[in-house]
């Protein structure tokens, strides 16, 4: 009876090995494959020669750099085999306030950037809880906190979070309904959901008409 009770011991020891290996291995391969989220600074080179690639092949498809604004709002890095970037940024008409979002993947060699694929993120449909909208809502009126707006309403204009390679990783296009005493205010802000559960507002897109 004893040495029954070893063996067991000895084999449940040896699954618990062996399930902690394949778990090791797939947390490594999810972080080694994994993007990581750089911040967007002039002092970051890295980020500049990628903005200067993405502005060249944006403006080889037709987007004009003096006819349209290309807003960075999203920087990741990831290294494995190789350095890899990612770029995401919403590119609209000076007269407008409609963007579209690029997400752009590069890849860097000899200090080189070369693209390797642009494409649109689908539109996804919403799946925000009171929780998050709560945030949103909240994100906003931090934005607008120095000019002492107060957030009377919003509507989702645009949503994408089911972007492949980034988890939880949203991007919003949002109009939002502003008041300050009597007056009434329409706004369209440009926000990103980010791994972290956070709302930004990174930009507030503003048609020059």
């Amino acid at each position: 009876m004893l040495l029954q009770k070893k063996q067991f011991t000895i084999y449940f020891l040896f699954l618990s090995i062996i399930s902690n290996i394949s778990l090791c291995q797939k947390l490594s391969k999810e972080l080694l494959s994994g993007w990581g989220e750089k911040i967007i600074t002039e002092k970051n080179e890295d980020f500049l020669k990628v903005l200067e690639a993405a502005e060249k092949h944006l403006s080889s498809e037709g987007y004009d750099i003096n006819e349209y604004d290309i807003i960075p709002f999203g920087f990741f890095k990831q290294s494995l085999n190789e350095e890899k970037y990612r770029l995401f940024c919403a590119v609209k008409k000076k007269s407008s306030n409609t963007p579209t979002i690029f997400d752009i993947l590069l890849n860097k060699s000899r200090n080189e950037f070369k693209i390797l694929s642009s494409k649109n993120p689908d539109h996804s449909s919403s799946n925000m809880t009171e929780k998050d909208k709560k945030k949103l809502k909240d994100a906003i009126m931090k934005y607008y906190f120095n000019e002492l707006y107060m957030v009377k309403e919003f509507e989702i204009q645009y949503e994408y979070h089911k972007i492949e390679g980034l988890n939880k990783y949203g991007i919003y296009d949002v109009g939002a309904k502003l008041y300050y005493k009597d007056e009434t205010f329409e706004k369209r802000v440009l926000i990103v959901y980010r791994n972290d559960r956070t709302f930004t507002v990174e930009k507030e897109l503003i048609s020059k008409e």
